[in-house]
């Protein structure tokens, strides 16, 4: 079996081969080492696990993090993370809203948000769209009071119409699947896919423009990632973008908004305006392997320190991606 730096280098000489560049050792070294340190699994624990507010998660085998919060707690998460900042509630209180759910998961998120919906309004009609790729062979089951709902979304799957609330998932790969989403404008995306630099193919420039394209002017795109690629990509697409409330970790997660004001603090468009690390990551074809994603977005990365340091970039940067099959 190849070992890991082998794949990798084999897959950065590809890259370079079909985009007519070469690098120095120290440069593929560099792309080695980084590419390498986001692929390290971020926790050595397996199968369900407690949280910090004694809820339960799953840890996924395939990215090896946890689909919610352990430090933060899978709850707090959901309700400081996605349901409170997308301000679903203030909308559900006028009598509907729409939710597009990028990550099914366990179905937390949308267990605690149905929750909190019907806690406000229990007449508000509340649409829903979701997409994962794969549901787990495991899902831990959420305390009371969303326990309820949480079984009313997995028992309803695939599509369910009940008690004022109309739910879809579509499975298999998301940026195949909300090409299928007909007339359809969020007031609300929860964007809770696994972490950007082992899930890239889901927090792309181009994937994210599919989304914009189902959301409503004033709608709110929620996610817990701060990740510079992604909030670049968001920026460059138009969103005002803020920062939520940091709970369990050092940052905050992500707030945009066709509607909204940047709202970021001089330090963070610092590093949005100046990092070489503050450009998206790109999937022109929306079929796009993984690493794929990530040497080429290294890749980029590496040119824009080369010309920050007063060196010509031997390319633009968002040149053609590779194949790495």
């Amino acid at each position: 079996m190849e070992s890991l730096d082998y794949q990798i280098f084999s897959a950065i000489e590809r890259c370079l081969s079909e985009r007519g560049l070469t690098l120095d050792e120290r440069s593929i070294d560099s792309i080695i080492k980084d590419i390498k340190a986001w692929l390290r699994p971020s926790v050595e624990a397996k199968g369900v696990v407690a949280t910090q507010d004694g809820s339960l998660t799953l840890i996924s085998d395939k990215y090896g993090e946890p689909y919610h919060s352990l430090t933060a707690g899978a709850i707090k998460e959901c309700l400081v993370k996605f349901i409170e900042p997308s301000e679903i509630i203030k909308k559900a209180q006028k009598g509907k809203v729409r939710i597009l759910d990028v990550g099914f998961g366990l179905g937390y998120n949308l267990a605690v948000a149905l929750e909190r919906i019907k806690a406000v309004n229990p007449y508000a009609q509340v649409e829903i769209i979701s997409l994962e790729r794969e549901l787990p062979e495991v899902i831990p089951f959420l305390p009371e009071p969303y326990k309820s709902y949480q079984k009313l979304l997995l028992d309803g799957l695939p599509e369910f119409c009940k008690d004022g609330i109309s739910f879809r998932l579509l499975l298999g790969d998301a940026r195949e699947s909300i090409k299928n989403i007909g007339s359809f404008f969020a007031d609300g995306v929860f964007h809770d896919g696994f972490s950007p630099y082992r899930n890239p193919e889901l927090w792309t420039y181009e994937f994210l423009r599919e989304i914009k394209l189902r959301m409503s002017w004033e709608g709110i795109w929620v996610s817990y990632t701060s990740s510079l690629p992604v909030r670049k990509a968001l920026k460059m697409l138009g969103f005002g973008i803020g920062t939520s409330q940091s709970i369990g970790r050092k940052r905050g997660g992500t707030v945009a908004s066709l509607s909204l004001k940047d709202l970021l603090s001089a330090e963070e468009l610092r590093k949005l305006n100046t990092s070489p690390y503050a450009i998206p990551f790109r999937d022109e074809t929306l079929k796009a392997e993984p690493l794929e994603i990530l040497i080429n977005y290294r890749i980029d990365v590496e040119l824009l320190k080369m010309a920050q340091g007063g060196l010509e970039p031997p390319t633009p940067r968002f040149s053609a991606g590779c194949s790495t099959n």
